[in-house]
Parts: structure tokens; sequence; C-alpha cells
């Protein structure tokens, strides 16, 4: 006598595929929120004694003498460095954890230092936060965007411009040094174009 087995079905619970670019998004939204309750935790006396952006001492940057070739060296050590770093790491296990890490980390910054500002200087310092990450942080948000397609495999036909299907044949690369580049021309906004905006405003703060 043939005993019948009977199989048990357990119910499969597919847990929905969040799009890379809401990843991201997701964790500077959160960064940021956690910059401005870290800022209100600091509390509004020690901000206003301790913090960065003091009336006085952004009144000075009106008068400062920027060596701008100096300053874009010294800014492409630091920002190159992590950016290297993080494009390293984007081709391991580790890339995950590096690029959210990176962008995670400007947002808590951007998140206190809004708060720190509206302590310290009102509107005033808001528009100069502002102005201090534009224009170049359009060039750098580019950079680590290519970064996020190389990580997360998105797979799209890269056309380039000039009628040119691909580059060469390997869409990664051609991120890749998109995003070197646009890392470069970040830099050079911030050591060239953005002093000048920010001493015009202060100028007539």
């Amino acid at each position: 006598m043939k005993i019948k087995r009977r199989t048990i079905q357990v119910p499969q619970f597919h847990l929905p595929r969040i799009p890379w670019k809401g990843f991201l998004a997701g964790c500077f939204l959160v960064l940021f929120f956690l910059g401005i309750l870290t800022a209100n935790w600091v509390g509004t006396e020690k901000m206003i004694q301790y913090g960065m952006l003091n009336p006085y001492y952004v009144g000075q940057l009106a008068y400062l003498e920027l060596d701008a070739g100096a300053y874009f060296l010294f800014l492409l050590k630091r920002r190159i460095r992590v950016f290297g770093m993080t494009a390293l790491l984007v081709y391991t296990r580790f890339g995950i954890l590096a690029l959210s890490g990176v962008v995670g980390w400007y947002a808590f910054s951007l998140g206190y230092l809004f708060v720190n500002a509206l302590v310290c200087m009102k509107f005033q310092g808001m528009v100069i936060v502002l102005l201090s990450v534009f224009p170049q942080v359009i060039c750098y948000a580019a950079a680590y965007f290519g970064l996020g397609k190389i990580l997360f495999g998105a797979k799209t036909e890269l056309t380039m411009p000039m009628g040119i299907q691909k580059l060469w044949k390997n869409p990664n690369l051609f991120l890749l040094l998109s995003a070197i580049l646009c890392m470069i021309a970040g830099v050079w906004l911030e050591s060239y174009v953005n002093p000048i905006l920010l001493k015009s405003y202060i100028s007539r703060m």
C-alpha cells in the first residue's frame, strides 16, 4: 500500500524591489533629518557659542584674498581621495555601504549646517549655506550618480552625442570617466566660481 505524501506549500512573500535612485534618496533624507535632530540636540546656546556661522567671521570673508590655484589643488586632493576610495569600493561587496555612507555624510552635514545657520544668522545664514554648495553640488551629484549606476548595474544603453552609439564596448568605463570629469569640474567650480558668489553676497549683507 502506497502512502501518498502531501506537500505543504508555504506562501512566499516577495518584498518589493526599491529602485537604487530611491534607495540613495532615502539615505539622503534620513541622514538629512538626523543632522537636523542632532543640531537640535546640541542646543541653541552651544551653537551660538561654538557654531561655525558667526556673523563676525562670516563678514570677514568679504575681505579674504584667496589663491584660487592653491585652493583648487587643496580641494582636488581631498575630494578625489574620498571619490577614489568610493569608486574602488563600488566594484566590491562593500560598494553599497561606501556609496550610501558618502551620500549620508553629505546629507547629515547639510542638515546640521541648515539648523546652525538658522540659529546663528537666520535667513541670511540659510542663503550662505545654499551658496556654499552651489554650483559645484550639481557636478558632485552627477559624479556619484554615475557610481550608483555602476554599482547597481542599471542596464541602460548609453548613447553618446554626435551619433556615436557606444563608448568602446564598456558603458561602465564611460560612466567612470564621466564621473571623474564631473568631480574635477566640481572642484574647479568650488575653487574659482563659488568664492566669487559667496563674497558678492556677503559684501552686500
